[in-house]
């Protein structure tokens, strides 16, 4: 089952064309990680999926329903209804972990569940509790934001994510903000999701990470896709030799960074 679709997207930010004829897919169960430099289009493709940026035309799907679908200079034939309806589909994870800082970890995890879903406080709880355990935070429950570390708090934004029941994941740079020793943590969340067969859309600079994780590697470039390849081939033998030098610097900086 394609889980998502694009076809044909372009996005501009006034004169600056951020997606250029963007196509790929993401079958059901699969991890797709992007990856290029900064500024070529991997986060506000992320944001086009869920809403936060509109496509200036093409078409996104998911699960087979239509997200978005524009013609030049036309509306979208999606409405925002429709749009809200699919979108709970998707859960996302951001660069800042955006907690509420007046709500304990608990708290912030069972708000989206009970405001959004409706569902009852005490199950919402119970479903809660897991997902701490499943990230390996059972103890911090109760604690406030101030009161954890970065990793800790982007671990409670992935069970916040996943407390929405999604079918997807969107993962948008999720170790960038932290310090250098709290990096693994949150990729082993990540990878346990992947080795559940969670479909997952990961922007990331971690290099490792993704060769890792990733089922196939999309690499990006001045908004275009220039390779969608399995993770062996981009890093062992790319045919692009921006990709090859864009991976010899960024492995570099990260291989200086963990000495």
């Amino acid at each position: 089952m394609k889980m998502i679709q694009a076809r044909n997207l372009y996005k501009s930010f006034g004169t600056h064309r951020v997606l250029d004829n963007v196509n790929f897919e993401v079958n059901i169960g699969e991890v797709v990680v992007i990856i290029g430099p900064s500024g070529s289009g991997k986060s506000t493709l992320l944001r086009c999926f869920n809403g936060l940026e509109e496509i200036d035309s093409g078409v996104i799907t998911i699960e087979g329903e239509s997200f978005a679908h524009k013609d030049p200079g036309k509306k979208d034939k999606v409405t925002s209804k429709e749009k809200k309806e699919i979108a709970v589909k998707l859960g996302m994870v951001f660069q800042h972990f955006n907690l509420f800082p007046h709500k304990t970890v608990l708290e912030n995890v069972i708000e989206a569940p009970i405001t959004v879903s409706k569902i009852n406080k005490s199950e919402a709880v119970s479903m809660a509790e897991a997902l701490l355990d499943k990230v390996g935070l059972s103890d911090k429950k109760n604690s406030f934001p101030s009161k954890i570390s970065g990793g800790q708090k982007q671990r409670v934004a992935i069970a916040r994510a996943l407390g929405m029941n999604p079918d997807i994941m969107l993962f948008d740079e999720p170790t960038s903000s932290l310090d250098p020793e709290l990096v693994g943590e949150v990729q082993k969340v990540i990878i346990d999701l992947a080795r559940e067969k969670m479909t997952m859309l990961i922007v990331t600079h971690e290099m490792r990470f993704a060769e890792e994780v990733a089922d196939r590697i999309i690499f990006m470039d001045e908004g275009k896709i220039i390779a969608d390849e399995k993770p062996d081939r981009i890093f062992n033998n790319p045919e692009h030799p921006r990709i090859k030098t864009f991976i010899d610097k960024i492995t570099m900086r990260q291989s200086n960074r963990q000495e």
